[in-house]
């Protein structure tokens, strides 16, 4: 007997006989041949495994004359006796498994009888996600265990919306649902989900103890992919569902990490992923969603809470699936010629952040530059209810016209529609107590602030340099305008009108999809980044070390003001082009150069970590990717992501004398302004 981390005795483990079955064209167990094995196997413990059409059964008893009958019945083409090697160590050593084996006698009985059935994959999420919580882990951990079974798995190009945003929201669901409470008739089912969670709870308990030889989500990573080839779920569609997991635990927040699979790229069918549990009720999607975001902290205003559950998102959003409406995304609403996004309606928790900014109040005229599709204007309309009026603007007639036919739908009577510039105003109706930009400027437009009441707002989202942008909520300061709030955030830019965000987006030539975000602004050949990442490289690491939850936006913004022209984005994917997220990197820019950030996995005795890393490709790659790897070590050392976040000072060009700063670096001069970046 062994003994647990509670001094209970485990029972010996039994001497497992292994038989691997082989099916016709090595295809695998048909469903009625894995209901027939499933029948003769009924009564005595047992587990499987399928791997490359076969079968390999782990049983307590000998099955010799059972699977012969099984073969002479013609349900499989043979078998043959072999040894059975458990994966001690990857489970964690003898304890785990022995609790390995317990789960998955407990679920090998249904998973070989459900071959062939549908939505397995989905079922297997529910168990597993159950396990993953009963061991106590946070949404942070549990997507780092999916993040494990990534890098075990090939690497996946992720679909494009619609279908990447309805399968994030179906992973969602299953991740967070209550298995137990699922609405099945299935038998056995709240059998299964008690093995899974006690599982979980069991494995927590030796990790805490010190009895496991392996972390915890390592172990846990592990049964997640045992638990998949029981539910035959293809190698492919493990890759999906983990990059999915990851993806749901960290958006576009998480580093890319090139998985360690030598196969294939995986071709998975995201848009299949399905939840029997998933709901398309838009109340009680729009409830989770403000829970949600009640809980991050996103909403905290009781006012601006309760128009969030009022005002029905998808209403906004007709191109839109219901569902789509209420995950944490933009939904794009206008392309250019090009197909690049010129007008969407922003993440939720975007215009959550920013209303909490603005502060309106009931009775306050309000402006918004950017109407988009109605949906912030209608927010607006019942925050400044009764007696306040909002007027947005956008610079397309059918914006227009769309808007304010979403407004009228939803009986905002105090808000109007204009066809207007933004950045100019609307001088006949100020002055206004807020003012709300809900496209990006590369500067203040000055004629809004002569709009803006004495004791108003402005809210708007200022690009610093390059692509790093902050919304920013000023208030006058005697002669200059103080910082009431700052968050980062970004914004299709303003266009058509008298404070134009020039953006020319350079699409790289070859394989793959990257594309680079530039800026008038920035001293760069343009035609010459359209072939730089074929051009030798020059790779150099920082030593600074980003762990879970550690926050980027510190180091984009001091590399935005040190770099001579800021930080650039750098979305999509290609072969050999090495990311530090998923979605694509920021790059520093330097004529014909380029220099992108990346990153290396490692584990040390605090943990998991993320290196930080720069790749560059030009006639400078080796001096610019070495300047930015300087700048990156000098963050880290004099200030790092423990040091209090910066302030900000903004004065306009004809008090721009009034705001100094001991380091010139920090002082960012634009035609009609100046901002101050005060690092503590």
């Amino acid at each position: 007997m062994d003994w647990d981390d509670e001094n209970l005795p485990l029972p010996d483990e039994p001497d497992w006989r292994q038989a691997t079955i082989r099916f016709p064209g090595d295809s695998g167990a048909t469903p009625r041949a894995a209901a027939a094995l499933a029948t003769a196997l009924s009564g005595q413990r047992f587990h499987f495994m399928r791997k490359e059409g076969k079968l390999r059964l782990r049983t307590e008893r000998p099955a010799a004359d059972l699977l012969d009958q099984f073969v002479a019945d013609e349900f499989a083409a043979g078998w043959v006796a072999s040894v059975y090697e458990p994966e001690t160590e990857a489970f964690g050593g003898a304890q785990g498994m022995a609790i390995a084996h317990e789960v998955w006698c407990a679920d090998s009985p249904a998973a070989l009888a459900e071959t062939g059935s549908p939505h397995a994959r989905e079922r297997c999420i529910l168990l597993l996600s159950a396990m993953n919580r009963a061991a106590g882990l946070d949404p942070f951990e549990i997507g780092d265990v999916w993040a494990k079974v990534g890098d075990l798995r090939p690497a996946v190009n992720p679909p494009d919306a619609p279908h990447r945003v309805s399968a994030i929201t179906a992973m969602r669901r299953l991740m967070n649902a209550d298995a137990a409470q699922r609405d099945t008739t299935e038998p056995g089912w709240p059998d299964r989900v008690a093995a899974f969670e006690d599982t979980g709870r069991r494995l927590a308990r030796l990790a805490a103890g010190g009895q496991l030889r392996r972390g915890l989500r390592a172990v846990l990573a592990h049964h997640v992919i045992f638990a998949f080839n029981r539910a035959a779920i293809s190698v492919a569609e493990q890759a999906a569902a983990a990059w999915l997991g990851r993806h749901v635990a960290f958006g576009d927040d998480e580093p890319a990490v090139v998985s360690t699979s030598q196969s294939a790229p995986a071709t998975p069918t995201f848009e299949r992923m399905e939840s029997t549990i998933t709901t398309t009720d838009p109340t009680e999607l729009r409830n989770a969603m403000v829970d949600k975001f009640t809980g991050s902290g996103h909403l905290r205003t009781p006012a601006i809470i309760d128009a969030f559950r009022e005002v029905e998102r998808h209403h906004f959003t007709p191109e839109a699936d219901i569902a789509a409406a209420y995950v944490d995304d933009a939904v794009s609403v206008k392309h250019d010629h090009d197909g690049e996004m010129i007008s969407c309606i922003s993440a939720p928790s975007i215009v959550a952040t920013q209303l909490e900014q603005l502060g309106a109040q009931p009775g306050d005229k309000v402006l918004e530059a950017g109407a988009a599709t109605g949906y912030n204007a209608a927010l607006l309309g019942r925050l400044v209810t009764p007696g306040g009026h909002v007027w947005t603007v956008d610079v397309d007639t059918d914006l227009v016209n769309t808007a304010a036919k979403h407004l009228d739908a939803a009986g905002a009577s105090n808000v109007t529609v204009m066809l207007a510039d933004g950045a100019a105003g609307l001088p006949e109706h100020a002055p206004f107590d807020r003012i709300q930009f809900t496209v990006g400027a590369g500067d203040i437009p000055l004629p809004v602030l002569d709009q803006l009441a004495p004791d108003g707002r402005l809210v708007i989202p200022m690009r610093i340099r390059g692509s790093i942008s902050r919304s920013f909520a000023f208030e006058r300061d005697s002669g200059t305008w103080k910082t009431v709030s700052c968050e980062m955030a970004t914004f299709v830019p303003l266009r058509k009108g008298v404070c134009d965000d020039v953006r020319t987006v350079v699409s790289m030539a070859g394989e793959g999809n990257v594309r680079l975000e530039t800026y008038s602004e920035q001293l760069v050949d343009r035609e010459a980044m359209r072939t730089i990442l074929d051009a030798p490289s020059h790779k150099e690491y920082t030593g600074v070390k980003f762990r879970q939850g550690s926050a980027w936006e510190w180091v984009y913004l001091w590399l935005a003001c040190v770099l001579p022209n800021g930080l650039s984005r750098m979305p999509g994917r290609r072969p050999g082009f090495t990311p530090h997220f998923g979605w694509g990197s920021m790059a520093a820019l330097d004529g014909d150069s380029l220099a992108y950030l990346t990153v290396r996995e490692g584990e040390d005795s605090d943990g998991r970590f993320w290196e930080i890393g720069v790749i560059g490709h030009g006639s400078r790659a080796a001096s610019l990717a070495e300047h930015v790897v300087t700048e990156v070590q000098e963050w880290n050392r004099d200030y790092g992501n423990d040091a209090p976040a910066p302030g900000f000072r903004m004065a306009t060009a004809a008090n721009r004398d009034l705001l100094k700063a001991a380091d010139p670096r920090f002082v960012i001069d634009k035609p009609n302004s100046r901002l101050v970046i005060d690092w503590p």
